[in-house]
């Protein structure tokens, strides 16, 4: 007669705690799921941080590489040239292994991480190509201009000048300013002049030692532009990735943070809400359960529900 209330005042009791321990299981699922984005997010942003300054520094060591092999192929070709035999030849040949070089740069430039990344250094691209040209000119007009190599000449006269134009507007502030100083300086109107004498077949308007000189000084000054501004381009990449890194790590610790906490004020809520005792039908033994005063009739009845602390109290006292 015992054995069975024991029994069911066990199971009730187990099924009371773990009722609380259900609704902790219920609150915590949400705040787990929180804590598993943070972790998701964080490492999604710091891989993309890591990404973008290794992408910078693989674009800075392409940007040293090509600019060395261009200046080596300059020179072997200054050098070729000086046969007049072979001169139009050695034109074409390192003229066209060097656009090869910085064709390989401008592909760098693309796979930039950011479109600003992207847009800086394909104007460091076309600095360098701008200074190629310049130089690819005064090589031509240093190994004696004739009726084969003027209309090489020519064009690319033309084509530095009118590309270092365009790109002017698209420099930062400090490289617009070098770009004024430059255009505005008496070396480029002395070299202008020399251009300009060539590409007329007259003879040259300053001295022939003036003109190298200028020459000298526009090239130096054209390849420091290109340095200032491949400089620029990589910096602002590497400085997107710590701007990346940062975020995501600043980003990861408060998600994470905000989870811990909304996990600990769930925890204090749930333990504070009372659970909830729901009726029960509870059979008697030994002795039924006595009816309502308000019952009329004296026939005997299933037995009503009560409350589960009044239930077990009869219990025990069985």
């Amino acid at each position: 007669m015992h054995a069975g209330p024991q029994g069911w005042e066990r199971n009730v009791l187990k099924y009371l705690r773990s009722v609380r321990g259900r609704m902790l299981c219920i609150a915590f699922i949400p705040g787990g799921a929180l804590v598993v984005v943070a972790l998701v997010i964080a490492t999604f942003l710091i891989r993309q941080a890591v990404l973008t300054q290794d992408v910078a520094m693989e674009t800075a060591s392409a940007a040293d590489r090509t600019t060395r092999s261009v200046v080596a192929l300059q020179t072997q070709r200054s050098r070729a040239m000086a046969e007049p035999d072979g001169r139009p030849t050695a034109y074409a040949n390192f003229t066209q292994r060097i656009d090869a070089a910085i064709a390989g740069l401008r592909d760098y430039a693309r796979r930039a991480p950011d479109a600003e990344s992207a847009y800086q250094q394909t104007t460091a691209v076309e600095l360098l190509s701008v200074a190629e040209g310049m130089y690819r000119s005064d090589s031509l007009a240093l190994a004696g201009i004739d009726g084969v190599t003027r209309r090489s000449f020519v064009s690319a006269v033309a084509a530095y000048r009118t590309e270092l134009a365009r790109i002017a507007p698209q420099l930062t502030e400090s490289g617009r300013t070098a770009y004024e100083s430059l255009t505005r300086s008496a070396e480029w109107s002395r070299l202008a002049a020399a251009e300009d004498a060539f590409t007329a077949a007259e003879p040259l308007p300053i001295p022939e030692s003036t003109w190298r000189s200028a020459a000298y000084t526009v090239s130096e000054q054209l390849g420091l532009l290109y340095a200032q501004q491949s400089q620029y381009a990589v910096q602002l990449t590497l400085d997107d990735g710590r701007r990346t890194l940062g975020g995501a790590l600043a980003a990861g610790t408060a998600l994470v943070l905000f989870a811990a906490l909304l996990l600990v004020v769930v925890r204090r809520l749930v333990a504070r809400v009372p659970v909830p005792v729901v009726p029960i039908m509870v059979p008697t033994f030994g002795a039924a359960i006595p009816r309502p005063r308000h019952a009329r009739s004296r026939r005997p009845r299933m037995p009503e529900p009560w409350p589960l602390n009044a239930v077990l109290d009869d219990l025990r006292r069985r």
